[in-house]
């Protein structure tokens, strides 16, 4: 880019739309996130069956969560992630349990290693140094991603119920239920940030400054329910898959879905590296 010191906008904020339009040029950011997309896909079937056989198990609100899901993503993914929880979560089984569980780990470890991948294209890190290291750090993450999906659900259900039983029985005032309710979703938002800023810091090397990771996290993150509630209204209101695509109609809502999750993914990463071209030169010339 130091070629182009003469073409580059005077204007800060258009000298960083610039540059993140070369980096998305540069790094094939499309490319990279259809195959994340790719991974994701395969993550999403064996992923579901653990979701719905923990919440047979565990005995949580299916309808709770499928009606929040709903006022986000595009009905034809919660009708799809439905069929799945639903039957599921009514014949769950220990054997299921595990079984949706070692996949659960196997399929994301490669989607978060595609996605790590690319955070480290976007901060000029070049391959792992460390292969063995690099894997167990996936590993590590993709465990420690379950575990927090799996709290985070049980107290978008249960958290609740305990409230509502300790209103009727406590006489907890019933503020706190409906303060509750109104939170836990955005505590989900904040769960899922802090899961894609330690994706973030497990792909450098070495340690990061906060400050080069989480505005890339926070705008990737907002990006994404953006786009998703567009998305979801495009789909509702002006678009027909099923009457141009039958019965694959859902597929393609999923998989154009699943791409622009991938896509924000990534752009967080690569918004990232351009705030710290940005401050390293202070003119606005990535090294």
């Amino acid at each position: 880019m130091q070629g182009l010191d003469g073409q580059l906008p005077k204007n800060r904020l258009l000298r960083g739309i610039y540059l993140m339009v070369q980096r998305y040029l540069r790094h094939n950011v499309g490319m990279q996130s259809a195959a994340l997309a790719f991974y994701l896909l395969f993550t999403i079937f064996p992923f579901l069956i653990f979701i719905s056989a923990l919440l047979g198990l565990l005995q949580l609100d299916v309808a709770a969560i499928l009606t929040g899901l709903g006022e986000l993503l595009p009905k034809e993914v919660v009708d799809f992630a439905e069929m799945y929880l639903t039957y599921v979560g009514e014949n769950s089984t220990l054997q299921l349990l595990l079984f949706g569980l070692f996949f659960s780990i196997y399929f994301p470890m490669r989607a978060t290693n595609a996605l790590m991948r690319s955070v480290r294209t976007a901060y000029h890190l070049g391959p792992p140094r460390g292969p063995i290291r690099h894997m167990l750090k996936t590993l590590l993450y993709t465990v420690m991603l379950i575990v927090a999906i799996a709290m985070t659900l049980t107290l978008m259900t249960i958290g609740e119920r305990v409230l509502g039983y300790a209103v009727t029985h406590f006489h907890l005032p019933g503020v706190a239920a409906d303060l509750w309710s109104q939170l836990r979703f955005p505590v989900a938002a904040v769960v899922a940030h802090f899961a894609l800023f330690l994706l973030y810091a497990l792909a450098q090397d070495s340690r990061q400054p906060w400050r080069n990771i989480w505005p890339g996290t926070l705008v990737s993150l907002v990006a994404w329910m953006i786009l998703s509630f567009l998305y979801s209204f495009y789909v509702e209101n002006f678009a027909h898959y099923s009457v141009l695509y039958g019965s694959i109609g859902t597929v393609i809502v999923l998989l154009i879905w699943l791409y622009m999750t991938a896509m924000t993914l990534i752009m967080g990463a690569e918004l990232n590296g351009t705030l710290i071209s940005l401050r390293k030169d202070g003119a606005g010339t990535e090294t």
